[in-house]
């Protein structure tokens, strides 16, 4: 589960990032989504959160340093949830399936500084793998389909759009 949850999120995170600098790159359009200002904070916030999920499933746990990141990781996440519900590029005027990461998101963010505090470690890591796993690999994929903002930068860096 770690596996998947490190090679899931660096994937959305290194595809991400690609997209991102070869439309910074290009002369081309940035699409449209990419005006929103529910979009930008919501891109923004994933964008920092990748990193540090990765680097709080790779570096020692139970220090100080873990500790302050996955706080730190924990409100990126929880603004990511609640920014994500003023996005209605999907559904117009309405909340779209994707936004079902986001209510895992509010219910797993509680329940992981909660585990941790208490000591319970393994439900803590499942929680944290869980999230990781379906919040930002799963739901960052979804982000790369060919009609979403991030699908069309990435379709251009490949040259195929």
């Amino acid at each position: 589960m770690t596996a998947l949850a490190l090679a899931g999120g660096a994937v959305v995170f290194l595809l991400a990032m690609a997209g991102l600098l070869n439309a910074l790159g290009s002369r081309l359009p940035i699409p449209d989504d990419l005006r929103d200002g529910a979009v930008v904070a919501h891109l923004a916030s994933v964008m920092l959160a990748l990193p540090l999920g990765i680097s709080q499933l790779l570096l020692p746990k139970g220090t100080f340093r873990h500790r302050t990141v996955g706080y730190i990781w924990l409100a990126l996440m929880t603004f990511t949830a609640l920014v994500s519900f003023a996005i209605h590029t999907i559904v117009p005027h309405g909340l779209s399936p994707i936004h079902l990461f986001s209510v895992l998101t509010l219910v797993l963010a509680p329940i992981i500084a909660l585990q941790a505090r208490r000591g319970a470690v393994e439900r803590h890591r499942r929680a944290v793998l869980g999230l990781m796993i379906g919040g930002l690999a799963i739901a960052g994929l979804f982000t790369f389909l060919p009609h979403r903002a991030l699908g069309v930068l990435v379709f251009r860096l490949f040259g195929l759009s």
